[in-house]
């Protein structure tokens, strides 16, 4: 059965998090990729403010070989990396479990959700990591039916959900608003830009599962 674990993890124990964690005031979300043992969490996002000094900090890590910009909107930067044939660690492990990275963001520490194709690759896994010294911080561990059932059927991410969720809470929707983005952003500990986006893409996924998916009788 396919299970999908939340986990924390120190910066300093994956090269990406080694990488990145120069940048105090950058946040950095991986986008959603299948690692394999060759290319190993390619493409990631920041947000922030100096990313030129971010730049600087990433290219200095011994683990990158290159870092390409490809693209910039709205607060946040995308980028591609190419690691050192020594860089893989906790991506490694990842890989080597036929696991998908789903979720995965963070500074000083990450958050990572990640799904494995059943509760043994888990084990080797985690069993993986602990020869490797990498020491994981399990929060959670659910299968694919019990995750897709908490977030209504409305293909939320567990962080979009969260936001949307304290967003309606604290009277963001409301007219007055009872609190502003930043305040959303702040409870989260994330920044403006990526409240910004996961309240956004949530309300986006929830309005279009239960507005344009009605049929033409229902309406």
């Amino acid at each position: 059965m396919v299970v999908i674990v939340h986990f924390l993890v120190d910066a300093d124990d994956f090269a990406l998090g080694r990488a990145t964690q120069g940048g105090a005031e950058t946040h950095v979300e991986l986008e959603r990729v299948v690692p394999t043992a060759g290319c190993a969490m390619p493409f990631f996002w920041a947000f922030g403010t100096e990313f030129e000094a971010f730049e600087r900090s990433v290219r200095e890590s011994d683990a990158v070989e290159e870092l390409r910009l490809l693209a910039r909107v709205d607060g946040r930067a995308l980028y591609r990396v190419r690691w050192t044939e020594t860089a893989p660690s906790l991506t490694a492990a990842i890989a080597a479990h036929d696991a998908t990275v789903l979720e995965a963001s963070g500074g000083r520490t990450w958050s990572f959700r990640v799904r494995f194709p059943d509760h043994r690759d888990l084990t080797a896994f985690h069993e993986d990591c602990r020869e490797r010294g990498v020491d994981l911080h399990v929060e959670r561990i659910t299968t694919l039916d019990a995750e897709h059932a908490s977030e209504y059927g409305f293909d939320l991410t567990s962080k979009q959900s969260e936001a949307l969720r304290l967003a309606v809470e604290a009277g963001y929707f409301e007219v007055p608003r009872r609190v502003t983005l930043s305040e959303v952003a702040e409870e989260l500990e994330i920044s403006q830009q990526a409240a910004s986006e996961r309240v956004r893409r949530g309300a986006d996924a929830v309005l279009r599962r239960t507005l344009l998916s009605r049929s033409e009788g229902d309406r």
